[in-house]
């Protein structure tokens, strides 16, 4: 009989601290909003504080299995939306996925052929702004109007040009997560309708022709970020309207809330 109370409270002794253990770490944790939305870029920039001690999140197994997906992806936040409305971020790997309804680019196959028509030029814009929640401070320093792309000539020809942005991001150290070209829609209809960029299609022109594409930002990496983001509206405009949006989370275990932060600003012509 002894020997068996003496077990039943060592046994709870270890569950308690176990708890204990868990709790302070989940508590910290941001998961986002699941509003039952979808979008190609969907599941992309959850956020979690970058204060955990990832080798104490490894011993436990119960944790790691919770913490949005830090163990499988870059800060463990692509396992679930970060709440930008689901279809707000995300990678840009999908050719000409839109929102709200945008028709997809129908010329991006690889045996599109010719240049672009216009004349190339760079614009400059000198946009800055902070995610007040996350502390992540980005800079729209310019952009690339009737950029010359071969793979996207058919578009081109129908009336549509390719644009580059192009964005320096210091991630904040508040919480862990991506920041990815998804985060930043182009718009040719006055904000209407928004569609995503088309950045992995055009990354070898863009390279080759010596604009560094943007490549995702992980908050835990810390340092200074910069790169261009590609789109290929439709119809070409004299100016276009770009959307920065970061969607809503709470911290697990908690009430507490991160409200979305939304801003937008043009691209002019060149």
């Amino acid at each position: 009989m002894k020997r068996t109370n003496r077990a039943v409270l060592t046994a709870a002794a270890v569950l308690s601290c176990t708890l204990a253990f868990s709790g302070c770490s989940l508590i910290d944790q941001v998961v986002p909003d699941q509003d039952g939305t979808s979008g190609e870029q969907g599941g992309a920039d959850g956020q979690q504080p970058s204060g955990e001690d990832e080798a104490s999140q490894n011993s436990n197994g119960d944790e790691a299995a919770s913490d949005a997906g830090s163990s499988s992806s870059d800060a463990g936040t692509e396992s679930a939306d970060d709440g930008t409305t689901a279809s707000d971020t995300g990678t840009s790997g999908s050719d000409g996925g839109t929102t709200g309804g945008g028709t997809s680019d129908s010329g991006s196959s690889s045996s599109d052929s010719g240049q672009s028509s216009g004349s190339q030029g760079e614009a400059s814009i000198g946009k800055s702004f902070e995610d007040p929640e996350m502390e992540d401070k980005i800079e729209v320093l310019s952009a690339v109007r009737n950029f010359d792309s071969a793979r996207k000539a058919t578009s081109i020809e129908l009336g549509g040009e390719v644009v580059l942005l192009e964005v320096k991001i210091t991630p904040g150290q508040k919480y862990s997560g991506l920041i990815q070209s998804g985060a930043f829609k182009i718009s040719d209809d006055g904000g209407a309708e928004y569609r995503y960029d088309q950045t992995d299609g055009l990354k070898e022109e863009m390279r080759a022709a010596g604009y560094d594409p943007f490549e995702d930002v992980s908050r835990r990496d810390g340092g200074t970020h910069q790169g261009w983001i590609a789109y290929v509206p439709d119809e070409k405009k004299d100016t276009y309207t770009i959307r920065y949006e970061r969607g809503a989370g709470k911290v697990m275990g908690t009430d507490e809330k991160v409200p979305a932060f939304t801003t937008t600003f043009d691209i002019p012509s060149s």
